[in-house]
């Protein structure tokens, strides 16, 4: 028996009602409903799923990180990231500890997801000179056909032990057109067929995994923070965008300033000083996060002068710790899951066990099976 790991990028729970086909699969199998993690980013969740272990241990805090010392950001999606993984991620890949055995692993997604990378065979997505390109052909339905038929190829052709396969239209017509706009639910339409595509191919010998990093919510405004609080004051190096952000100060003896200011900042939910949140506490974690209230995001694009606007080009937004971002499906078929609870942390050890290794000791979850 092989095994398949699906993510579907922003998929929500409240898409289910969309999706007949996962529906069907979730009734045949197992299906959880569970908390993504907070700030509820791609790359944070995504790297936690594929190492096991908390931010704090990986040290991808956000949609790559910003490294304090050095003054840059560290992107997630350059070519040479993408290729060498753990120049930002700094925990072991479940694809590293199965590679070393002998298990062949290979991998597809909408994006080029280091997590997803270090694998056997690695089919990297189109790439595109201009955003304007991306935006037109590489955000969405049609992208996910183009995956779902490399992750077909990579059967045929490989026949790997684990193949991961990662969706992302849905993400991305969700912050263009807002979620359950007939945009998205076009790509929510083409994800849940490829999924049934996949399954009949793969189905007698395939178990499958199937879990989304966050879900997404309606946006009518943004605010930019950096300027809020510069108007107050305080400096700021740099804060980072979506419905959860990390606050990185000029002055971290500022921080109890910079936390009242910013409770009384437009648009803002929770603010949280780096120490409250344990999980989180790593050297590239900002001084302070902040979520968003529903219905906002925090901007530093160009377009975002002032303190607050109407978000007219972005429609969908996550990265907030409210309900509808956090609340995501796991699914689980082909395999004799033995607990009542789940977590995304446990999708990384019940890989291990499935292959029959153990856990690492910093792995935060428990194997599903």
């Amino acid at each position: 028996m092989k095994l398949a790991l699906i993510s579907l990028d922003g998929n929500g729970v409240y898409n289910l009602k969309h999706m007949p086909f996962l529906s069907e699969l979730a009734e045949e199998g197992s299906m959880f409903i569970v908390d993504s993690i907070f700030p509820t980013l791609t790359d944070l969740v995504h790297t936690s799923v594929m190492t096991g272990v908390e931010p704090r241990i990986h040290w991808v805090v956000e949609n790559g990180y910003y490294d304090r010392l050095s003054g840059v950001r560290v992107k997630f999606y350059e070519y040479d990231v993408a290729f060498n993984p753990h120049k930002v991620i700094k925990a072991p890949l479940v694809q590293d500890l199965l590679r070393q055995r002998g298990i062949r692993v290979a991998s597809v997604s909408g994006y080029t997801m280091p997590p997803f990378s270090n694998t056997d065979v690695r089919i990297f997505p189109p790439f595109f000179s201009s955003d304007e390109l991306y935006r037109t052909h590489g955000r969405d339905w049609k992208k996910d056909v183009w995956v779902l038929n490399s992750a077909l190829y990579l059967y045929e052709e490989c026949k790997p032990d684990l193949l991961l396969v990662h969706f992302a239209s849905i993400d991305g017509m969700q912050h263009d057109h807002g979620p359950e706009s007939s945009e998205a639910l076009k790509a929510v339409e083409t994800v849940d067929s490829a999924v049934r595509t996949l399954w009949e191919r793969l189905k007698n010998e395939y178990a499958f995994i199937i879990f989304a990093d966050h879900g997404q919510e309606s946006v009518h405004t943004w605010v930019n923070l950096r300027e809020y609080l510069e108007r107050n004051g305080i400096e700021v190096l740099r804060i980072s965008s979506g419905g959860g952000v990390h606050v990185y100060l000029k002055n971290p003896g500022e921080k109890e300033e910079a936390y009242e200011i910013l409770r009384r900042a437009p648009g803002v939910k929770s603010v949280f000083f780096r120490e409250d949140l344990p999980y989180l506490d790593a050297p590239v974690s900002g001084d302070l996060i902040v979520s968003a209230k529903e219905g906002y995001w925090f901007c530093h694009h160009r377009m975002c002068r002032g303190i607050k606007g109407r978000s007219y080009w972005v429609k969908g937004m996550h990265g907030s710790m409210n309900e509808r971002v956090m609340k995501v499906p796991l699914i689980i078929w082909g395999l004799n899951v033995r607990r009542e609870g789940a977590s995304l942390y446990d999708i990384a050890p019940t890989i291990l066990k499935f292959f029959g290794l153990e856990k690492r000791g910093d792995m935060k979850g428990e194997p599903l099976i």
